[in-house]
């Protein structure tokens, strides 16, 4: 699987934001293509629940570049990325549009002064779109309150860090999120490659979590 490469150039502000438009959509593209190509490979009809949801999803992924363009358009020609406030409005988008009212808690823990360059904010974006969509589908499938945490920061090299987090019951035995998986889980190392970052998952019965380490060469 392949997504186009995130690069923009930067001569000018209205040059580059055309560009990030560009990129934007044909990232979203490459994705719908993608989710069609899983429905293909399909030996069964596909149920008008699960379009639902797909359509749902992809809403969601539309929602996460509009927020990120807003957030562009708004700020300084070419300028960084708040990363903290940018992913707490994706994760509270993609919670409000999968479930219902009270069901999920979302907690923060994003440093202010995480920032980046806004052709990396937009994979991380999404990346941490399709965590807490996995999360609200399957951490809980009694449909019993859960709780769902994002964590962003900078250590003291400048490796910016991403952290997701359930109380759920875990993933699958023998389940490995590496390998297998959704288009979503595909979507988020296909992300992480195209970033040089790197992603780890860690599960128990008490939860799953997810961490991002993204490399100096890739901060503002």
């Amino acid at each position: 699987m392949a997504v186009p490469t995130l690069a923009y150039s930067r001569p000018d502000f209205a040059a580059g934001a055309h560009h990030r438009v560009a990129n934007s959509l044909a990232l979203l593209a490459s994705i719908v293509r993608m989710q069609a190509s899983a429905f293909g490979k399909r030996p069964d009809m596909v149920s008008c629940d699960e379009v639902r949801t797909v359509l749902e999803e992809l809403g969601n992924r539309v929602h996460t570049i509009a927020r990120l363009h807003g957030r562009l358009a708004a700020g300084p020609p070419d300028g960084a990325v708040a990363l903290g406030d940018y992913l707490r409005d994706v994760a509270a988008a993609v919670v409000s549009a999968l479930s219902a009212a009270g069901q999920v808690r979302l907690r923060f823990a994003c440093e202010k002064d995480c920032l980046v360059a806004p052709e990396r904010a937009l994979p991380l974006g999404l990346i941490v779109a399709e965590l807490v969509t996995n999360a609200v589908k399957y951490a809980h499938p009694a449909g019993v309150a859960g709780e769902i945490s994002v964590a962003c920061g900078v250590a003291d090299d400048q490796t910016v860090t991403i952290e997701v987090s359930d109380d759920g019951i875990g993933l699958p035995e023998g389940f490995d999120p590496m390998k297998n998986g959704n288009l979503g889980l595909q979507l988020v190392r296909c992300l992480a490659s195209e970033l040089a970052a790197r992603i780890s998952f860690a599960h128990d019965p008490l939860g799953t979590s997810f961490e991002l380490k993204m490399p100096t060469e890739t901060v503002v």
